[in-house]
């Protein structure tokens, strides 16, 4: 049984809400939340404080080796999304700039608004390509 099901189940037991347990052992509700919830791995300080609390027993070298493994675990989604936003940003503003640039050397085009229109829509139209080749799932 992990650290989150042995802290909710102990705390269950005792007939204890997350508030209640939170007001004993002087942990904020949220952080008690997380815990049961799994989504971190408590301190063994904060561990120590609950298994006070709960009259449960905890293999601390256990706990501290899943929380190392978990450490070292890359986060979800996070590998290659700074790259692309950057990516995604420049080539935007390059895309703007440059058209911004053929606009005002351009001395017969445009001649309407509708292909004005037409020229933004291009415009926008290879940008949206480009953040379908960038954003793509690898």
């Amino acid at each position: 049984m992990n650290t989150a099901n042995r802290i909710k189940t102990g705390r269950l037991a005792k007939g204890l809400t997350q508030l209640e347990l939170a007001k004993l052992s002087n942990i904020s509700l949220r952080s008690i939340q997380r815990i049961e919830n799994g989504e971190v791995n408590p301190r063994s300080y904060t561990l120590k404080i609950l298994a006070e609390q709960l009259n449960i027993e905890f293999d601390f070298t256990e706990t501290a080796a899943s929380a190392g493994s978990i450490a070292n675990e890359k986060p979800v989604g996070a590998s290659g999304k700074i790259p692309k936003i950057i990516w995604s940003c420049g080539t935007g503003l390059l895309l703007l700039l440059c058209s911004a640039a053929f606009l005002s050397q351009s001395a017969r085009f445009p001649e309407t608004s509708f292909e004005t229109f037409l020229f933004w829509a291009g415009i926008t139209l290879v940008y949206t390509f480009t953040l379908s080749i960038i954003w793509r799932a690898d």
